[in-house]
């Protein structure tokens, strides 16, 4: 059998047709392995590229939030005091639910 003449083919379909031919010629074994090489490389990459478009929280500066909540015309001292304990507990709960 003739081998088809490797000019009639671009860079990119070479390419591809000696990946294709290695695996081919590769035993069950091998296959088996190479498969799962791939898999398992794929699931690393994805998992890292998941890890890094996860937003990064900023730490909250709760005496300046107190403060400029208390500047809002018609809250007192002890509405400002109710609000920083219901600020307090949420952020409590979301810091143990990451830990």
């Amino acid at each position: 059998m003739a081998k088809k003449r490797r000019c009639r083919r671009t860079y990119d379909e070479n390419v591809i047709h000696e990946k294709a031919v290695k695996m081919r010629k590769m035993t069950d074994e091998q296959l088996v392995h190479y498969v799962e090489d791939r898999v398992e490389k794929a699931r690393s990459e994805g998992f890292n590229q998941g890890k890094s478009r996860v937003p990064r929280h900023k730490p909250v500066n709760l005496e300046g939030l107190i403060k400029e909540i208390g500047d809002v015309r018609g809250i007192g001292v002890s509405k400002l005091s109710d609000i920083q304990a219901i600020i307090e507990k949420y952020i409590e709960e979301g810091s143990s639910a990451e830990g």
